[in-house]
């Protein structure tokens, strides 16, 4: 089950008033400052001082009626449209970093706070980034976080479209550096290996590359550019062990040539090989991740599609719909052997064996065409980065589709006659289904299951559920309607339904009336980290209703 961590327990056991002032920021940074510099000979007294101060306090009444207090962090918004980021870093903490509206010359000012795993803030700095670049993606390599800011749309004035800021957690320091790579393009990859930092592009007319910027050098080298053919980035994978870097594409040569090339590169991102991977007849590739096993040996696992007849036009082929699983077990080019699962096929996705697209799937799956061709559902599946755990790999992904409403408006002619026009809105992208596949070492399936997703409506396209391994069982949790779901599973047993945990506010009497742009990540060991957005309203306090950004300290046990 899910549990808060609390200030109790042995967490804070210098003292106890941590748990109290967590909650009010007012008076969080003076506190922390008397305290430190304290004389521990006259402790007692200021807890006694400390307690009476509080108790003036108009939240007091509920920080006292709530005895075990959570672990949690809330920051006062105006709505959810505040560009809060948090990155866990391990039992380094938690570093939480913002845009603000604060200008000068050509920069913005970003803050960036750090609190330890007991959610005391550590330290904050204001650090200027060109205001025309925006967040993008970061990677925490040791005691190093490496934030990259890009401006996909560059003026011809400016002579930079990408920044990456390093800041050491231990120190305090940071670096910023700037450079040029092709713009308007979509970031698809960004990793950090050794003193190069790699970044993925995905370009206009379907073209790619991938880009390394030396921090030592300052040199940018083209380490691949796929421009003559139409090609997407699918997956960037470093191996550290073998000091080699692998790029997966996803490349359409014409209608009756498609394939998914692997390239190779070494410490200095020059290429050392490459490889295709074409679909069996009848099928197309549609994503790919990159895990090694040993030595030369990779698996790549992704999902494919069905196609009619012996060809596919490129405007059908860079879609995401996918019909079912593939795993390619590769040695060297001599040694590649594909496996294909069709979704039909699955025996515990158990969101797949509810829905109704499935059993009218499964009664049409009998009735082959004159051609022998199976039917399947076709899904959109966000993947996750493959999993390794006790030497077998998990390949889990989350099903979407495009939600929309229709909209009709009434015009009138020239006449008075009544004109309904009717249009779709765009409302976001419908999550619906996680699912969880297991492999051993020979990329040869296990088993294989599922969880349903419920009530999860964004504009964010973002993996939600965690996975996490806990002896022989597998959670699969994440984070909606200010409540924790998560199932349980052992294996291919199926298990129905999920189960939900209420996350703690911060006053005894807070009643959530709104809950958005909620998610969830693994922070460290067992515990997690839940943050979004909150509408509450407590009408024992004298401000009844606040919209916060929270963030909740929660355990796995």
């Amino acid at each position: 089950m899910f549990r808060h961590q609390h200030a109790d327990g042995g967490f804070f056991s210098e003292c106890a008033f941590p748990t109290i002032i967590q909650f009010d920021f007012r008076y969080f940074c003076a506190l922390r400052i008397f305290v430190d510099t304290y004389p521990l000979q006259q402790m007692k007294k200021l807890y006694i001082l400390l307690f009476l101060s509080f108790l003036i306090h108009p939240g007091m009444k509920q920080l006292l009626g709530q005895t075990d207090p959570v672990l949690r962090i809330e920051i006062e918004t105006k709505s959810d449209e505040a560009n809060y980021r948090l990155t866990p870093c391990g039992e380094k903490g938690l570093m939480l970093f913002y845009r603000t509206t604060l200008q000068e010359n050509d920069y913005n000012f970003w803050i960036f706070i750090l609190y330890n795993k007991f959610m005391k803030e550590i330290w904050k700095e204001d650090i200027p980034i060109f205001e025309s670049m925006s967040y993008q993606k970061q990677v925490l390599i040791g005691d190093d976080l490496y934030v990259f800011f890009y401006n996909d749309n560059k003026k011809k004035d400016q002579n930079y479209n990408f920044q990456v800021l390093k800041i050491n957690l231990e120190l305090k320091r940071y670096e910023l550096f700037s450079g040029l790579i092709p713009d308007e393009g979509t970031v698809a990859a960004f990793d950090v290996f050794g003193p190069n930092v790699l970044i993925g592009l995905n370009l206009p007319n379907w073209e790619s590359g991938l880009y390394s910027f030396n921090l030592q050098s300052k040199e940018i080298i083209v380490a691949a550019e796929l421009k003559e053919l139409k090609t997407r980035l699918e997956n960037l994978y470093l191996d550290t062990v073998s000091g080699n870097v692998s790029a997966l594409f996803n490349v359409f040569n014409n209608r009756e040539d498609q394939y998914l090339q692997l390239n190779s590169f070494d410490t200095i991102m020059k290429e050392t090989g490459s490889i295709r991977f074409t679909a069996e007849a009848g099928k197309k590739f549609n994503t790919g991740k990159i895990k090694r096993v040993s030595g030369n040996r990779l698996l790549v696992f992704g999902t494919y599609d069905l196609i009619k007849g012996q060809s596919v036009d490129d405007k059908d082929y860079f879609v995401s719909d996918a019909s079912g699983f593939f795993v390619i077990n590769f040695t060297n080019q001599e040694k590649v052997t594909t496996r294909y699962e069709n979704f039909l096929d699955l025996e515990n996705m158990t969101g797949y064996l509810k829905s109704r697209e499935y059993q009218l799937a499964k009664k049409k799956q009998a009735k082959v065409d004159e051609q022998g061709e199976k039917i399947s559902l076709g899904y959109n599946l966000l993947l996750h980065d493959i999993r390794e755990h006790d030497s077998m790999f998990y390949f889990v992904g989350e099903g979407y589709y495009e939600d929309y409403h229709m909209v009709t408006n009434t015009y009138y002619d020239f006449y008075g006659r009544a004109m309904p026009v009717s249009y779709d809105v765009f409302d976001g992208y419908r999550y619906f289904n996680a699912f969880i596949s297991c492999y051993d070492q020979q990329g040869d399936k296990l088993w294989d299951n599922g969880m349903e997703i419920f009530n999860i409506l964004s504009f964010d396209l973002i993996t939600r559920v965690n996975i996490f391994f806990a002896g022989k069982e597998t959670v699969m949790a994440y984070n909606r309607d200010g409540k924790i779901s998560a199932k349980i599973i052992k294996g291919s047993e199926t298990s129905e339904g999920v189960d939900n945990f209420p996350l703690e506010t911060t006053y005894t009497n807070d009643k959530i009336m709104s809950d958005t742009k909620s998610t969830m990540e693994h922070w460290y060991d067992n515990y997690f980290v839940a943050y979004g957005f909150q509408t509450i309203r407590n009408n024992s306090l004298t401000n009844s209703k606040r919209t916060v950004f929270y963030i909740n300290k929660v355990a796995f046990e």
